[in-house]
């Protein structure tokens, strides 16, 4: 966090009102965080934030992610790329927490140094908006949602991202039930979206916090922690191939979905990471955030946006421009490896290797890979524009393209390399 950011922090959690009233021996509800068990079952399912117990992306998601990310420009109020005046619109989705924890996170945001200043933070969520009421295309959430994108003085058609989180009042039936509710009304909520916002290519979602100090019926748990797998099975479905949330083509019906932070720890158990949530991190119904609750969430957020690799390339001014790895060390030598599956079917990768430009092997200028069909004729831009030295992880989604054999041609200063690829449907 920049230091300019400090002092403005401060008044804002004056400018909330913390009560002693919560449930504050609700400490512990004896529950692991889905991040930390795989082999373990919960009421008879498995964890992870994926499948398989898995907390990461599965490979082909995250590269369609990451290659989604690329795409995301500045637009003009029509949506069309303008470099120079467009913007990029980041919207919450979601109820009373999220917006509470959601306009934190944008105060922190506005005033950091490293945001892109293309970047527009909208707060779109509002009290009391259940995913059960704005999983109706006609709620007036909507149109709320609209005239605050009109207020920050940007359209429907600048939405590129959203963050969800959602929930549903007084839940009551038992999980899995009440759980699989709340999934078919946020594939809904995705839906709307899509149709609402065309240009938003990726939604992150997050699920509830901690409510164990919970005093009301409106969100206790094991609700609260139960709507993780709503999450899940969400995305599942969504990776599983299921077209009513298909997410590219002429027939993309969703935005490209991932977990965003997930933000429940149990109490004062710590996580693995640390995180925990004290009964003064909620208000005096032990459900909505405090000041320090709201700025815990505000803060994974932040954390989350600058480094994800499907986010840091444009919510931040100066990212490391590509898709990288999570090696830091810097090649000797150029190369540009043979693409990963091979032959494959929508989804591929390469990995480019960069030396330092100082090193005297090469002059590099701008980086340009760019895959050519039969005819020489180019279907897709990959990258195309100056790099730092270091290793790239770099997707190339072809769902739109026939089979057949392909070629992904690499121009860097003077050196040069071509590899065929072989696309198989």
């Amino acid at each position: 966090m920049h230091r300019s950011t400090i002092p403005t922090l401060i008044l804002l959690c004056m400018s909330f009102s913390v009560s002693s009233a919560q449930n504050s021996s609700g400490t512990s509800v004896g529950l692991k965080p889905i991040t930390e068990f795989q082999n373990d079952l919960y009421k008879g399912y498995q964890g992870g934030l994926y499948s398989n117990g898995q907390n990461t992306r599965p490979l082909t998601h995250d590269s369609v992610g990451r290659a989604f990310a690329q795409l995301i420009r500045p637009l003009n109020s029509q949506g069309s790329v303008d470099l120079a005046n467009g913007r990029i619109v980041l919207l919450s989705i979601g109820m009373s927490n999220t917006t509470m924890e959601f306009s934190v996170f944008k105060q922190i945001a506005d005033t950091d140094r490293s945001k892109n200043p293309r970047l527009t933070i909208v707060d779109g969520a509002q009290g009391g908006q259940t995913a059960a009421i704005i999983s109706s295309p006609s709620a007036n959430f909507w149109t709320v949602v609209d005239q605050r994108l009109t207020a920050a003085g940007v359209s429907s058609q600048q939405v590129q991202v959203v963050w969800i989180k959602e929930a549903d009042a007084n839940p009551t039936q038992p999980f899995p039930t009440h759980a699989k509710t709340l999934q078919l009304e946020m594939e809904a909520i995705a839906r709307i979206v899509k149709s609402r916002y065309p240009n938003t290519r990726l939604a992150y979602c997050s699920s509830r916090t901690y409510a164990g100090y919970a005093t009301s019926t409106l969100n206790p748990e094991p609700f609260a922690y139960e709507s993780a797998f709503s999450v899940r099975w969400m995305i599942e479905k969504q990776i599983g191939g299921d077209t009513s949330l298909a997410y590219a083509g002429p027939s993309a019906r969703s935005p490209w979905l991932a977990w965003g932070p997930y933000l429940w720890t149990d109490g004062t158990t710590p996580r693995a990471d640390g995180l925990i949530w004290k009964a003064a991190d909620t208000q005096a119904d032990g459900t909505h955030p405090s000041a320090s609750g709201s700025l815990k969430v505000a803060s994974l957020l932040s954390n989350f946006f600058k480094s994800d690799p499907t986010s840091a390339s444009w919510f931040l001014k100066t990212p490391a421009t590509g898709i990288s790895t999570e090696r830091s060390e810097i090649p000797s030598s150029f190369s540009l490896s043979q693409n990963y599956p091979n032959p494959f079917n929508g989804v591929t990768n390469f990995e480019l290797r960069l030396p330092d430009r100082q090193a005297g092997i090469a002059k590099l200028g701008f980086v340009t890979m760019q895959v050519f069909d039969m005819l020489g004729r180019t279907v897709a831009t990959l990258v195309d524009r100056e790099l730092p030295p270091g290793m790239y992880h770099i997707p190339f989604i072809a769902n739109n393209l026939p089979s057949g054999v392909y070629y992904c041609r690499l121009v860097a200063g003077t050196y040069r390399e071509t590899r065929a690829i072989v696309l198989s449907k």
